[in-house]
């Protein structure tokens, strides 16, 4: 395991450790199956404390979409999960710089280590408040299992994490 990758790992244990049932309540969500027609279901954590800037304050916003919404064509059944991360100064609110290990330490946090290896980092945004945004996306399988990228599904600027 590469440094950064343990890095990552025991961030994400202390993380684990200070927001777990948050945490599986978020991903029970998220993989469970939607029950109402939209197809979309937007769930928050958050704000919360930064585990490594005392200063800054982070929200995960994450947004499951039904695979078709993405494909232009015929799509398989499943899911898109979007996991953004932002950040803002505690006592400024304005936006803040996620320091990088923290956003992947969130996320294996989140979808626990053996998940991670499905997970796709966003690196499309572009503009002020790019810095202060991380995105993820991991693709869930009609049984709500995670899945590599569907190959109808366009995803430029998305690259897998090495996790």
């Amino acid at each position: 395991m590469d440094t950064r990758v343990a890095s990552a790992t025991d961030l994400a244990a202390r993380i684990q450790h200070a927001h777990g049932p948050e945490l599986k309540s978020l991903l029970t969500d998220l993989t469970s199956p939607s029950d109402h027609r939209s197809g979309r279901r937007l769930h928050r954590l958050g704000p919360v404390p930064s585990m490594e800037d005392a200063t800054i304050k982070l929200t995960l916003v994450a947004e499951a979409v039904e695979l078709g919404w993405f494909a232009p064509g015929p799509a398989p059944s499943g899911t898109c999960v979007t996991l953004s991360l932002a950040a803002h100064h505690e006592e400024t609110g304005l936006h803040a710089e996620i320091p990088a290990d923290e956003c992947e330490a969130w996320v294996r946090a989140l979808v626990g280590h053996a998940w991670m290896r499905f997970v796709y980092r966003c690196e499309c945004s572009a503009g002020p408040a790019s810095a202060s945004v991380d995105s993820y996306r991991l693709y869930l399988d009609s049984f709500h299992r995670p899945a590599g990228k569907p190959v109808e599904v366009p995803a430029e600027g998305c690259r897998p994490l090495d996790g």
